[in-house]
Formats: C-alpha cells, sequence, structure tokens
C-alpha cells in the first residue's frame, strides 16, 4: 500500500510538472537588466522577472501600451522602466515584485516615432545611492531624435534636472558615480548593420565634476552600449580583432581603463548582442532573441533558459472590420457589386442589397490588386500561393479552384489591365516590362521595357487589338507608344518634346486623349499640364470643327420610331478592326477646352472623357463640348464595364454611384460594417514576415542586395517568427532583417497592433528651475507667434520676464516638491490661469491666462539659431551671414531662403546644416549660391544692382557633422562639387539612397525600400555607406559646448574672416557718366 501511495504521489508531481517540463522556451526576451538573483526583461511589450537560473518567469507589468528599458535600482527593490500608460511616453518606477506603477516624468514626449526613431524617455541607470534615476530624454534644440541626460528623483515629484551634457546616447556612471562612459552619438535604434559613416559610435568618459572628456575607442564601426564595471568599461562593437576571419557581429568588448587594453570577450557570428546592462550580479545581454549572462570576474558567459506561462492576450485571434485596410478595389460590369481586396483577403460588397462575402478565405494566402473582367466572368487577382505573386482567375459564380495563368514571373507584377473583350490581359512589373497575356493559353509576350522608368498609362483601344502606354525617352520626357496586336509591332505616337503621357482610347475609337506638358509657364520656368485629344485617322474630322445650325430636307422628326432587331435576326457582330494612321498624329492634336492643372485618371466614356482634377471627377462631353462636375472629394475610381456605373473612393469611404453630372459627394456610399474577417495573428505574422522578405528581394534597387545572400538571410531570421507575442516583436525582426543590407533608408514601419489613446502634456515655452519652494523661470524662448511656432509667454499682453517664479497652475499652488507639468496634462491649447510673481512668494502674484502648446522643440531649435546667428554677427563684426538649414524638405528650403534673401550682402557666409533631416534634394539651394552676377544695371540717383539680384561672391562654409542626413549628405556634396567653399565639421551621415514608394504589408506595415543610390561625376559610387567627409575637421566639444562655445562657428569665423583678408570683397562701382558722340 505505501509503495502505491509514493506511485500516485509521483504520478501527481509528474501531472503537475509536465507542463514545466514540456514548456517550450521563450524567445524575444528583450532588454534584460540584472540585480542580485533577478534578472528584468521585456516581453512582448511587458516587463518579467526571472531567476539568473532560468526558470519559469513572473510578469511585472500588464498594459496594452508598451513598458520598455526595465533598470533595478541598486538595491532591487524597485524598477524604473519607459512606459505609454498614458500614450506618452514617460519614466515610472515599479516594486520589483509587482504592483501599481508610480509616473515620475509628466514633460511631454516628442511624439510617437517609427522604429528607427528610436524612444523618448529611457532610464539608462541609477546613482549608486539609488536616489536618483539617469534617463535619456528628446529635449534639444538639434531635433526630435536627439537626447541628453537627466536626473529624476524617484521618490519626490520634483521636476527633472538636466545634466551639462548637451547631447547623448547609450551611458552608465562609474562606480563612485563621478563620471559617465558614454557614447555621443545614437543609433542603437538604427536598422544599419556594419555601419562606417558620419554617426559611428565611440566610447566617451566625461568627467561630470571637472567638465573633462576623453575618448577611449576610435574606430570606423560601432562601438557602443559602455558598461561600466571596477575599471574596466564593457561595450558592443563590430569591430573585427587582428587574427579574426569572423564575420562582423556586434560582440561584448573590454577596455581595461588603467592599462588601455582591450579584449574580445564574446565571439558571436550568427547574431548581434544587443541591449546589453550591468548591474549587481554580472552583465546580461539579448543574443538571437535568448538572454545571455555574463560573469565580469571570469568573462564567461552563459544562456538562460526562461519558461513564460502567458495567455499571450496579442496572439488571440479576433474578429476585426478590416475595411481601412483596403489595398484595392473593382467593380462589376453592371455596377451591382464591388470587389475589395483587404488585410490579404478579396471581399465582394453588394451595391444595396445582400451581404458582403469573403471570396478568398485563405488567412495565411495573400491576395491583391483585383479587378474583374469586362464579361463578368472572372475576378482576377495577384496571389502568393505559389511562392511568388502570381496572376489567378476565380470564376465569379462557379465553385471551382482559382486557376493559376501567370507561372514564374521572375519579378513583382506592378500592374495589370483587361482587354474589353476579355481575352488577353495587359501587365507590367518591377523589371519595368510590359507584357501581353494570353487569358486562354497563359502564355506572355513581351511588347516594350523602360529605360529610366517603369512604364506606365497603358490602356486597350475598344476593340481590343491595340495598347497605348507611356514610355520614357532618352531625354527623360515621355512619349505615347502604340503597340498593334495584329502587327506585332511598336511604333511612336508623339515627339520626345514634350511630356505626354496617360493615353486612353475614346470609346468610339476616333480619338486618343491624353495629357501633356506643353504650356509654358513663364513664371516657374516650366511647362504645366493639359488635356488633349488627337484623331486617329487621317479622314477623321476635327472634334471641334466650326458648328453651323441649317434645315436638312427630309430629316427625320423627333421622336421617331427607330428600327428594331428581333432576337431571331440579332447576329453577334464582331468589332471591327481599328485602323490608326500613326503618321502625323502630333498635327490631329487637339488642347480640350479648359485650363493647366493636375490632371489624372483619366478614362473614355461613351460620347467623351472622365479626369480628376484637384481631387474633382469630371466628365468633358465631345457633343456638347462641355465639362461637367460628377462628383467631388474622389481620391480614385473606376468605371464599371458598362458604362453606366463608377465606384469611387473618397477618404477612407467608397460608394458606387451612376455616372451621371453632380452627384453629391458620398452617394450611393458602400456600406462596410460588415467586412470583417477573423485574424489569427500567428498565421499572419508568417505571412507577413515572408511578403517583407519579398517586397525588400524585388523592389531593392540592387538585384544583387548588395552581395548579401537574401535566401539565407530569410532562413536565418524565420526561425524567430515563431516566438513573435507582440506586432513589434515583429518590427524587431524585420529591422534585424534589412540590416543585414547595409544600406541606408531602408526602414521598417509599423504595421497594426494595439495602441494607446494619447493625453497631451501642455508646455509654457520656457524653462523652470527650482529655486527654494518655488519653479523659477529661468529662460523664455522666444517664439514666431505669427508663423506657427508661438511660445505662449511670448504672446501680446502677457507680460512674464525671465527671473520671475511660477507660484501656481490653475488654482494650485505649486511647489518644487511637485511636477509642475502634472497639472499641465490635457491642457494643450486650453486656456490655463498662471500665478506668476517676482519673488518666491505666494502674495503678490498675479493671474495670467495663457494657452499651452504641445511641444517646446521648435522653440529650443528658434533659439538655439539665434543664438547662432548672435555669435557670428559678434565674431565678425557683422561681416558675416549665419544660415542654418533643418532639412532639404518645406521648412529647410523655406529657412534657406528666408537666411538667403536677408543676408547675401554679407561679406562672407556660414551654411550650417549640422543636424540636418534631410528630405528632397536640395540642388535648387545649391545652385542659387553658385550663381555669379552676370552684370549689373545703372539707374539715375540709385545704386547698382544685379542680375541676377540674390548672389554671392564671398567665401563661404558650410558647416556638417553625423546627423547631417540624406538631403543633409546631398547638400555638402553639391556644395562640393560646384566648389562654393570648404566643409567644416565631422563626416556625414552617409544615407544617400532614395525610396519611392513599395507596396504595403497586409496589416498596413511596410518599408522604406533603398531604390536609386548615389554615383557621382567620376561614375563611382559615393556618399552612401561612406559620408561626405570634411575639408576641415572640428569636434564640437561638449565640454565647450555646455560652457557657452560653438566650436565649429568660431572655426568657420576664422577662417572666412582669412579669406576675406587675403582676398577683399569686390565692390562694383557706378561707372562715371557716359559720353556718347
Amino acid at each position: 500500500m505505501q509503495v502505491l501511495k509514493r506511485f500516485y504521489l509521483a504520478l501527481i508531481v509528474v501531472f503537475f510538472l509536465s507542463p514545466l517540463l514540456q514548456a517550450k522556451e521563450a524567445r524575444l526576451l528583450r532588454q534584460p537588466h540584472i540585480n542580485g538573483d533577478k534578472i528584468a526583461f521585456v516581453y512582448a511589450g511587458d516587463i518579467y522577472t526571472v531567476s539568473i537560473k532560468g526558470g519559469e518567469a513572473k510578469q511585472i507589468t500588464s498594459f496594452d501600451g508598451m513598458e520598455l528599458f526595465p533598470q533595478f535600482s541598486p538595491d532591487g527593490k524597485w524598477i524604473a522602466f519607459s512606459g505609454e500608460y498614458s500614450g506618452t511616453r514617460e519614466i515610472y518606477i515599479i516594486p520589483a515584485e509587482g504592483g501599481v506603477p508610480k509616473q515620475l516624468t509628466f514633460y511631454p514626449d516628442v511624439g510617437r516615432m517609427p522604429p528607427r526613431g528610436g524612444w523618448d524617455n529611457i532610464p539608462i541607470d541609477w546613482s549608486p545611492d539609488g536616489k536618483k534615476i539617469l534617463i535619456r530624454s528628446n529635449r534639444t534644440p538639434y531635433g526630435r531624435r536627439v537626447s541628453r541626460y537627466f536626473w529624476v528623483d524617484p521618490f519626490h515629484e520634483s521636476l527633472e534636472q538636466p545634466l551639462q551634457i548637451p547631447e547623448g546616447g547609450p551611458a552608465t556612471l562609474s562606480p563612485d558615480g563621478s563620471k559617465l562612459a558614454y557614447s555621443i552619438k545614437s543609433r542603437e535604434f538604427r536598422t544599419w548593420k556594419r555601419y562606417k559613416a558620419g554617426r559611428a559610435q565611440d566610447i566617451w568618459i566625461y568627467d561630470l565634476q571637472a567638465n573633462k572628456i576623453r575618448r577611449i575607442t576610435k574606430f570606423a564601426g560601432t562601438d557602443n552600449f559602455p558598461l561600466w564595471v571596477g575599471s574596466t568599461i564593457y561595450f558592443t562593437s563590430d569591430r573585427k580583432t587582428v587574427d579574426s576571419i569572423e564575420p562582423r557581429t556586434l560582440n561584448i568588448f573590454a577596455y581595461d581603463i588603467d592599462s588601455k587594453k582591450m579584449r574580445k570577450v564574446t565571439r558571436f557570428t550568427e547574431f548581434d548582442c544587443l541591449w546589453p546592462s550591468r548591474g549587481k550580479g554580472g552583465i546580461v545581454f539579448e543574443n538571437g532573441g535568448f538572454i545571455y549572462l555574463l560573469n565580469p570576474a571570469t568573462d564567461r558567459f552563459h544562456k538562460i533558459s526562461v519558461i513564460i506561462h502567458s495567455d499571450k492576450p496579442y496572439m488571440r485571434p479576433v474578429y476585426k472590420n478590416v475595411s481601412k485596410y483596403i489595398e484595392s478595389f473593382a467593380v462589376s460590369p453592371s455596377g451591382k457589386r464591388a470587389v475589395f481586396t483587404a488585410r490579404g483577403e478579396i471581399f465582394t460588397v453588394p451595391e444595396k442589397y445582400g451581404d458582403i462575402k469573403n471570396f478568398s478565405q485563405t488567412p495565411s494566402i495573400r491576395e491583391m490588386n483585383i479587378d474583374w473582367s469586362p464579361d463578368g466572368k472572372y475576378i482576377s487577382y495577384l496571389s502568393e500561393k505559389s511562392g511568388d505573386y502570381e496572376l489567378y482567375l476565380q470564376k465569379y459564380h462557379a465553385q471551382e479552384p482559382a486557376v493559376q495563368i501567370t507561372k514564374n514571373s521572375g519579378s513583382w507584377i506592378t500592374g495589370y489591365i483587361w482587354s474589353p473583350d476579355s481575352k488577353k490581359i495587359i501587365l507590367g512589373d518591377k523589371k519595368n516590362r510590359l507584357c501581353l497575356l494570353n487569358v486562354a493559353t497563359g502564355g506572355i509576350k513581351l511588347i516594350d521595357r523602360g529605360i529610366y522608368s517603369a512604364i506606365t498609362g497603358y490602356n486597350w483601344s475598344p476593340n481590343s487589338d491595340w495598347v497605348a502606354y507611356t514610355k520614357d525617352a532618352e531625354n527623360h520626357l515621355t512619349a505615347i507608344r502604340l503597340y498593334s496586336l495584329d502587327r506585332d509591332q511598336t511604333f511612336q505616337l508623339t515627339a520626345d518634346g514634350e511630356d505626354n503621357y496617360s493615353p486612353v482610347f475614346g470609346r468610339e475609337g476616333k480619338y486618343l486623349y491624353f495629357i501633356s506638358r506643353r504650356n509654358f509657364n513663364f513664371r516657374n520656368r516650366n511647362f504645366d499640364a493639359k488635356l488633349y485629344v488627337g484623331t486617329l485617322r487621317t479622314d477623321l474630322e476635327s472634334p471641334f470643327k466650326p458648328r453651323n445650325d441649317d434645315e436638312v430636307v427630309g430629316e427625320k422628326k423627333n421622336g421617331a420610331k427607330k428600327k428594331t432587331t428581333t432576337k431571331k435576326s440579332a447576329k453577334k457582330v464582331e468589332p471591327k478592326k481599328l485602323k490608326i494612321d500613326v503618321d502625323g498624329f502630333d498635327q490631329r492634336v487637339l488642347a480640350l477646352p479648359g485650363g493647366t492643372g493636375s490632371y489624372r485618371g483619366l478614362t473614355a466614356v461613351k460620347g467623351g472623357l472622365l479626369y480628376l482634377k484637384g481631387g474633382t471627377l469630371y466628365k468633358y462631353d465631345m457633343g456638347k463640348r462641355k465639362e461637367s462636375k460628377i462628383m467631388e472629394k474622389v481620391v480614385s475610381y473606376m468605371v464599371a464595364a458598362k458604362g453606366e456605373k463608377f465606384i469611387y473612393r473618397s477618404g477612407r469611404n467608397y460608394g458606387i454611384a451612376a455616372l451621371k453630372p453632380n452627384q453629391k459627394s458620398g452617394a450611393g456610399k458602400l456600406n462596410l460594417t460588415k467586412m470583417e474577417m477573423k485574424i489569427s495573428p500567428a498565421i499572419e505574422w508568417k505571412q507577413l514576415y515572408t511578403d517583407g522578405w519579398r517586397i525588400m528581394r524585388d523592389w531593392f534597387y540592387d538585384p544583387n542586395m548588395n552581395g548579401v545572400d537574401w535566401q539565407k538571410m530569410h532562413d536565418k531570421y524565420a526561425v524567430l517568427v515563431p516566438y513573435v507575442a507582440h506586432r513589434a516583436d515583429l518590427d524587431y525582426i524585420f529591422g534585424e532583417l534589412i540590416g543585414e543590407l547595409n544600406s541606408g533608408h531602408c526602414y521598417v514601419n509599423p504595421g497594426d497592433m494595439q495602441r494607446v489613446q494619447r493625453v497631451p502634456v501642455g508646455v509654457l515655452g520656457c524653462e523652470l528651475q527650482p529655486d527654494g519652494k518655488f519653479y523659477r523661470i529661468a529662460k523664455i524662448y522666444p517664439g514666431e507667434n505669427w508663423g506657427g511656432k508661438q511660445s505662449p509667454l511670448t504672446e501680446p499682453g502677457i507680460k512674464v520676464k525671465e527671473g520671475e517664479y511660477l507660484i501656481g497652475i490653475d488654482g494650485r499652488i505649486v511647489h518644487t516638491d511637485e511636477n509642475p507639468y502634472r497639472f499641465l496634462e490635457n491642457k494643450v491649447k486650453r486656456q490655463v490661469t498662471l500665478l506668476i510673481n517676482g519673488t518666491a512668494s505666494e502674495k503678490g502674484a498675479r493671474k495670467i491666462v495663457v494657452q499651452p502648446v504641445a511641444s517646446e522643440q521648435a522653440l529650443r531649435h528658434l533659439a538655439w539659431v539665434q543664438r547662432n546667428k548672435e555669435i557670428v554677427d559678434k565674431l565678425s563684426g557683422g561681416r558675416i551671414g549665419y544660415i542654418y538649414v533643418p532639412n532639404t524638405s518645406f521648412e529647410g528650403f523655406k529657412e534657406f531662403y528666408r537666411g538667403w534673401f536677408d543676408q547675401f550682402t554679407k561679406d562672407g557666409l556660414i551654411i550650417d546644416e549640422r543636424y540636418n533631416g534631410g528630405g528632397s534634394l536640395p540642388h535648387p539651394m545649391a545652385l542659387d549660391m553658385a550663381y555669379p552676377a552676370l552684370q549689373y544695371w545703372a539707374r539715375r540717383n540709385l545704386a547698382l544692382y544685379s542680375t541676377p539680384m540674390q548672389t554671392h561672391e564671398g567665401p563661404k562654409v558650410m558647416l556638417i557633422n553625423g546627423r547631417s542626413s540624406s538631403g543633409g549628405d546631398a547638400f555638402p556634396a553639391y556644395f562640393r562639387t560646384l566648389k562654393l567653399g570648404p566643409l567644416m565639421g565631422q563626416t556625414t551621415w552617409g544615407g544617400l539612397i532614395g525610396y519611392s514608394g513599395s507596396p504595403r504589408l497586409a496589416d498596413g506595415g511596410g518599408f522604406a525600400v533603398p531604390a536609386f543610390a548615389y554615383v557621382n561625376r567620376e561614375g563611382r559610387w559615393d556618399v552612401e555607406y561612406y559620408g561626405v567627409k570634411p575639408d576641415i575637421e572640428v569636434f564640437d566639444d561638449p565640454t565647450l559646448i555646455q560652457a557657452g562655445y560653438e566650436p565649429m562657428l568660431e572655426e568657420a569665423v576664422k577662417y572666412i574672416l582669412g579669406e576675406l583678408k587675403k582676398h577683399p570683397p569686390r565692390k562694383v562701382k557706378k561707372p562715371k557718366g557716359a559720353i556718347r558722340k
């Protein structure tokens, strides 16, 4: 009996332990931190802890938002972390055993950023005594992605206080807290492996007491995440040791401060060592989704096996309305039903009556690019069922499997269009080919191929025997070409001298409509677009020939009966072959009445043409010679094959409406509330991963994938996908995957994930400093209250001065043991009453009413730029101008020309593009700086002026640094090519490769896919990967900057003054009066 009891007891133990024994080891464990016998880490957006021996983890936080970057307090009782409980990302602490989080910071973050932009408000260390937390916060004048350090008091609610260091990335304190090991630059969120240009990180030591800095690594690659342990600084680096044949993965290195010797500690060859941290008990880091523990005493490390028992809320299948994920749409020939692809599935939607149907029901296979054959028999779409996207046909009314009609296409099919007889399809692909597909046989024939861009605007003739399309020429202008199916021959229809595009055949076979840029606009020195029509044959009269009303003998009276045809006598009439006279077409082209504009979406209908202009759908009636408005607020549309109705998109709404004038916006709106499907995240994430890999494969600018074995990369990271428990995990895997391409502008755009409603926090446009019991207004930022950069305390009638005190907010007295921004939650653009006083006292305080703004970033930036301008003016005695260019988008162009028009008369100019965020190509700015004065004009009693009027021929310097990015890389490259002056500072980012659109993922996520890379005038790869190096290297020493100096500005002024001394500015004077004999 005793034996039997022991047997049953053992059986019970095995029964209860078997789930643990069989539990799958967790992976994708991120951002670990250690204290004693515990490790905190992030899993699926929440914080967990686990023993250093491994085993079952304990969940500490649970919320729809993300909780990241856990940091144990030195005594192990608390965990600091960054959370977004109120939508903004703030610093919190929570008991290490779990409990209610306490919010420590309230100052608003910079807003949600894409994964590459990083995270605002990150805890990075605790002071050795555990009384303060060191955080990174993006409160600098340099941009919303540049951070600096602050001290946060975890046990009192006072306002966080800045350190003197102007900019910094990952860091840890020395054991005594007197020094900081840090990276000046931050790029740990960037998806660019083996990076070697201007934003490459090194490790520095900053003496917080002596305000001195020392560089301890110098490597043209990545040295980051310094971890100060005793007299050793550990860090991650992708450097190779002298005898190493290993690939450049991020590994742990150690630098001995006393001996200044360095050693390699780990030797991982497959995955990078990421997010290392140190605490009591050693160093922990992530590699391949696992956590490793490193013992600094022995340099030995091992993997921590973690088991997580979680209900995994983000993996639960859910029913969702997917109408906001619509990717393509079409309409049946009669307009009775629409068809959509959304979230990778096909849905048919009734015009008025009936149910929405999921036509495909293939959750693991994506369908997209939907269309309906003109005869109504087939729905066509692209599907990845075969492993790559191919074209499939599905009979609409038959319960038969879809038929794959393209095979081994070898390239992404970018678009296609049915022939009117439903027997043929024209399709284009990513290899810039235009092909003819025989629907019955699946045979494909190459028609043409683009030279500089893809062939676009392809359309069928009404009898299905001609195709018109747009192709670029050697001069980069587009010409209209025709392909004759009968002759198997292509013809160029329009000349190369103008941009002609978007051709469509008239329904009657008489005309070809198109858009052309042949109207010269003198003001902007360019050609504007307009609609044109050309007759297809020489025997056709002008559609706009003069009309003459006259009596015709024998004319039938209105209402006379027409001859009818009975069913018995009716015969199927084959469409006549369309005859086109190619020669002389340009002489038969006429302009349609109407002005120039941004025309698009041309579609021929009976008797005329439909087109979009400025978001409004119009019809031009050729018979009436009149334009009529069909519907406003139309984004895109498609006409049903029978020509009586059209489907349209307006915002996020879709509708089917009759094709007649003056339809109300929203007429025939489709009810999409039941466009629902069951989404199983695990199935979808697997599909998204392969789709993302495929998109990059087919759309990346280099078919050789920068020399990377792309299939191998797919397989390498595919092993992580089954462990994804949150959509953000998939974005992390995507980032690691595309980072292998070693390319700039290779980005991840997040997909569908849980979001937390953001509670905005108001700010006042000032810096507050604790001074006794109250906060003193230490600085008020000047604004441009007229131009979108409002500074609340500088608006008219608000009489607040620097040095005064903030006493209260909305009836509450605010002391320095409270965070003032706590009382400005949800107060953006709302009236707030402040108590202000000249002394630190409630007595005598006055009330003012202000409207807080959402951010001070633009105000800090404006103050920095104005200060730089003042420094240059003072140092040069007013001889040198200063122009700051923040980016190469609208704001950058605006600020450049604002400064240029203001200061081109200065003897010298400093163009400062440090921290330039890029945008578009900046050649107009560079060329305008290069123009010399071609001549001058003399006028009576007036000074000379030049043509061009704004020119500058004096010395110029451009300032650059590692955050001069993208267009900010191109600007100094152009400056150098045009020999405008020296580049001064530090090497730029080196990301001069552009992206121009690519397919999105089914859940709305996607990528920025590099599409075109920089090649210099000598035909060599340049700038991208390398950066633009300065002619004169100057380091912006942070110890000097915090002391109020500007090293680069001072060197630039010194250089220009030297040049002016050697080459005094040339002043052209008006010649003496003309004497003509």
